[in-house]
């Protein structure tokens, strides 16, 4: 109604009339902007799933980035500050746990050099070992060098200036080695460790000043830390902030294993997929500290290229047992390559993605093996985004 109280007229469709709008209408007008919104729901519905995948699967893709990175960094530092000599046989009590603690068929303590099989009587120890898991057919890789160890000790070092009495670490001004770090000394000329059994204190000692002089013989050690030739180069590299050393090294061991605790594995993982773990040797006691690095993991396959005729060309890829039967000498001399291969999925469970096949091929030239999905996720494992990182690092381990 106007102010003079005749009803308002509406042009609708082309056509005037003072009528209201009828039932009829107002349905219809309804149901047009019902099916807009629905319309605009799915489409929102479906952007939002696929920003949801696109997120997890960049979230996943960064992670897994970062801790491949760690390993690579980790694998370019093998061997270095290894010995290439001992004066006594090397029987340590290196990493201790028990039988698939760390991961499924895994006895940790194989790769101790104290059972090193080879013709090295000193068993002078390597810097790369794996071994593939009975279990599930998994590679555990196991890296040995100082700076393994991770924290800033492990990248001190010094020489030792003069000779018996009167010689000193030479102190760099900063980045020294500093009280309580605990040390090795290498004749850089031989790269012979000096030590003369495995007691802690006879193949190493506790600095008290960046400037202090070697040990000799001081109780309760049985060896001269000090050089006793002109000739002699004493090179002192730091292992440990503060623990007394169970080797003369550091150890990293790598694997994949699926955690005990329920809460532990993210939920968007596939079913058998399991963690990819960096474990850190303990020198107080053998014992590892576990980090893991990268999630979803289906399997990792471990191959080196040798170089066994010594003209610098590769002409040998062998499987990761391969080293087992090699001195630390013939590994040195012939290791080119390690080759890791590791499958994954970026992001989570997509129910409109398919896989476009039920195995995949790990590894390379006739080595590795061929992975089952199915057999591994079950019958949804199509619907991840299965993916194989490979990580190869050219090797130069005579530091």
């Amino acid at each position: 109604m106007n102010e003079n109280g005749q009803a308002k007229c509406f042009k609708f469709l082309g056509n005037e009339s003072c009528k209201g709008f009828t039932l009829v209408e107002l349905i219809v007008v309804m149901a047009i902007f019902m099916t807009i919104i629905v319309i605009s729901s799915q489409v929102f519905n479906s952007i939002l799933s696929q920003s949801t995948i696109q997120t997890k699967s960049s979230q996943s893709e960064i992670q897994g980035v970062i801790g491949l990175e760690i390993m690579r960094v980790d694998l370019g530092h093998a061997g270095y500050g290894l010995p290439w000599q001992l004066g006594f046989v090397a029987e340590f009590d290196e990493g201790q746990a028990a039988a698939g603690e760390l991961a499924p068929g895994i006895d940790t303590e194989q790769f101790n050099d104290k059972y090193n099989t080879t013709a090295d009587t000193n068993k002078v120890p390597r810097a790369v070992q794996a071994a593939a898991s009975p279990t599930d057919g998994r590679d555990y890789l196991v890296i040995k060098s100082i700076l393994a160890g991770a924290s800033d000790t492990t990248k001190k070092w010094a020489y030792v200036q003069g000779i018996g009495a009167t010689s000193t670490l030479k102190p760099w001004g900063t980045d020294n080695l500093a009280a309580n770090e605990r040390v090795i000394t290498i004749d850089s000329r031989t790269r012979t460790l000096i030590g003369s059994s495995t007691a802690t204190a006879d193949f190493s000692y506790t600095i008290t000043a960046s400037n202090m002089p070697p040990p000799n013989k001081e109780a309760p050690s049985a060896t001269n830390f000090q050089p006793e030739r002109d000739t002699d180069v004493y090179v002192v590299y730091g292992v440990s902030p503060t623990t007394d050393l169970r080797v003369p090294y550091n150890r990293l061991d790598y694997y994949v294993k699926r955690p005990a605790g329920a809460n532990d594995m993210p939920t968007r993982c596939a079913p058998g997929t399991g963690l990819l773990y960096k474990a850190l040797m303990s020198h107080t006691d053998g014992t590892f500290t576990q980090y893991p690095l990268v999630e979803c993991v289906a399997d990792m396959q471990v191959i080196y290229s040798l170089d066994t005729n010594g003209d610098d060309g590769i002409d040998m890829h062998i499987a990761e047992n391969g080293l087992s039967a090699l001195t630390a000498k013939e590994i040195r001399a012939q290791l080119k390559e390690i080759r890791v291969y590791i499958v994954a999925h970026e992001g989570g469970k997509d129910t409109g993605f398919s896989y476009p096949s039920s195995t995949i091929s790990v590894g390379e030239y006739g080595n590795g093996r061929t992975l089952d999905l199915s057999a591994l996720a079950g019958s949804g494992y199509n619907q991840y985004r299965w993916k194989t990182y490979k990580l190869v690092v050219p090797k130069n381990i005579n530091f």
